[in-house]
């Protein structure tokens, strides 16, 4: 029955492997819960997933079918975003996760998997390592890494952690922007000030931002080197975050005086700013 239904999905989803929907029909008849246990709580990041995508087949298939079959539509330009509430439902994280791994659709449809999937609450991190490190495409492992700012708040700062240490500049920026959603910020403040000295400007950037939303005191000395940064974001969010920490202060350093004529006119306005404090 399962597997008839994939020859219903409309175009904008790739259905898996036969072999592998022949599987999962016989697993949602007959899998019990010591089975379906056992694999979640398993290495192997296939198998996890499948499990999940079989509890919801047998409890909700509509759901199931609806994770399945649903089609994204067009977000801010050119990403795609899937619209129905039902997919952030928790018994949705199995099959979208299911689809992910498992389905064959186009980029930017896993793209939007993967932020349907970071919607779902609590299911999905603790399959988070297992899917960074295997999920080949670095906008999906952003989209995951940025889930931070919805995970439950125990998740966030192991989901940061592996952004951080991502071979991919991209994603470690996404970890760097989603620290400040970590409770206690201590949790990953080591993490961030690291980002500071990164290679990439987007990742110093975004780090500078988070030290002064997450007030990391410890930040103060590398913040004020990043006002001789090469790139103007970087200087920007330096300087703001100088600014959050201690306005008084920031204002009398003698970077932020050369900085009221720097060739960026987004910098010169923020230490400006300063000047008025």
């Amino acid at each position: 029955m399962v597997a008839a239904l994939f020859l219903l999905l409309p175009a904008a989803s790739a259905a898996p492997a036969e072999e592998w929907v022949a599987e999962r029909d016989s697993l949602v008849r007959e899998a019990d819960e010591s089975e379906l246990r056992e694999w979640e709580e398993g290495e192997d990041l296939g198998r996890r997933v499948l499990a999940m995508d079989v509890r919801t087949w047998q409890s909700d298939p509509s759901l199931a079918m609806l994770a399945w079959s649903a089609a994204p539509s067009p977000h801010r330009g050119r990403l795609l975003r899937f619209g129905d509430a039902r997919l952030t439902e928790p018994g949705a994280a199995g099959p979208l996760l299911a689809r992910l791994v498992h389905g064959r659709d186009a980029a930017a449809v896993r793209v939007a998997l993967a932020a349907a999937i970071t919607h779902t609450g609590s299911a999905w991190p603790p399959v988070a390592p297992s899917l960074l490190a295997e999920e080949d495409d670095v906008m999906v492992r952003v989209v995951l890494v940025d889930g931070a700012a919805y995970a439950p708040v125990g998740a966030v700062a192991g989901l940061v952690r592996l952004g951080a240490s991502d071979k991919a500049a991209p994603v470690r920026a996404a970890a760097a922007r989603g620290a400040p959603y970590a409770k206690p910020a201590s949790a990953v403040a080591d993490l961030v000030l690291s980002a500071l000295a990164d290679a990439d400007a987007e990742v110093r950037a975004e780090a500078a931002r988070s030290v002064g939303w997450m007030e990391v005191q410890a930040g103060w000395a590398a913040l004020v080197g990043l006002l001789h940064d090469s790139d103007a974001q970087v200087r920007l969010q330096a300087l703001r975050s100088l600014q959050k920490l201690d306005p008084v202060r920031a204002a009398a350093l003698p970077e932020v005086g050369h900085l009221r004529s720097d060739k960026d006119s987004r910098v010169q306005r923020a230490a400006m700013g300063s000047a008025g404090e």
